[in-house]
């Protein structure tokens, strides 16, 4: 619910390429407006350097698929799990 504010449609707008198998096909396919931005602060520096930002909304596989697809093999998700979303990519 706290998220909901944040629904957007993805960068990918729908899934084609490729196709998603049955069971990971989500027919509200959406994402969220979270902007992400990673810095690096090396010890002699006085403010970190952007090596990049980009937007949750761009992944291609959304956080709903990405779970069900960790867990068809029977691998339970507990609270305070932490899951990977792997690389995003996305527009400057």
């Amino acid at each position: 619910d706290a998220l909901e504010p944040f629904r957007c449609p993805t960068s990918a707008g729908e899934q084609s390429d490729p196709v998603p198998l049955e069971y990971i096909r989500d027919p509200t396919y959406s994402s969220y407006d979270i902007k992400l931005e990673v810095g690096i602060q090396g010890t002699y520096m006085e403010t970190p350097s952007t090596v990049t930002r980009s937007n949750f909304a761009n992944l291609y596989w959304n956080i709903k698929q990405q779970l069900v697809h960790h867990s068809v093999t029977g691998c339970n998700m507990q609270p305070g799990d932490l899951l990977g979303s792997g690389t995003i990519s996305g527009t400057p």
